[in-house]
């Protein structure tokens, strides 16, 4: 969606157009479900309650939505904050038999498959017990392939800050896997 449509679009939302508030959706609702996912460590339950609880609110409030960065990044931040609300007030545990892993390749043997998926699950599990502000860069970054200055604006930090950041959020990472390198051979 080249960024007039996604502008036209907005407008109509903002306007009361629900097809217009689907089709924002139909663009950037992937990436958006996958940002949910990636930052409740893989536990799809907790990514679909945060994912619907974010779009029930930017519908609610997309007449508040002042264009100063793209409709995505604004939903992006809905989804944050509704992370954090869910960590404050359910504190709920993140069980490693709910955390899904990454897709693997087709060609390997079912022993690797089940190998691969073990690691990518507790490597989710490490990024999630970062401090929140590492798990946003690293999920951005490496998981997501954002580029640095989408991630700086999503977060609201500096894009100095942001390089600083996930240089400590990767070594604080390196530090988890190397205590926990046995798992990983």
């Amino acid at each position: 969606m080249d960024p007039f449509d996604e502008k036209t679009l907005v407008r109509r939302a903002v306007a009361g157009d629900v097809e217009a508030f689907n089709e924002l959706l139909k663009e950037t609702g992937g990436k958006l479900f996958s940002f949910a996912l990636s930052i409740c460590a893989g536990n799809r339950g907790i990514a679909e309650e945060i994912y619907q609880e974010a779009l029930t609110k930017a519908f609610i409030n997309i007449g508040k939505f002042e264009e100063k960065s793209s409709f995505s990044t604004w939903i992006w931040t809905i989804i944050k904050n509704s992370y954090i609300d869910f960590l404050t007030y359910s504190r709920k545990q993140v069980s490693l038999e709910d955390i899904e892993g990454f897709e693997p390749s087709s060609d390997i043997s079912a022993e690797l498959e089940l190998i691969r998926k073990d690691r990518a699950k507790m490597l989710r599990k490490l990024i999630s017990e970062l401090p929140l502000p590492y798990c946003e860069v690293i999920t951005l970054i490496d998981l997501q392939e954002m580029e640095h200055s989408e991630a700086a604006e999503l977060l609201g930090i500096d894009k100095n800050l942001l390089k600083v950041r996930l240089f400590r959020a990767r070594n604080a990472l390196e530090k988890m896997i190397r205590a926990n390198i046995g798992f990983f051979k």
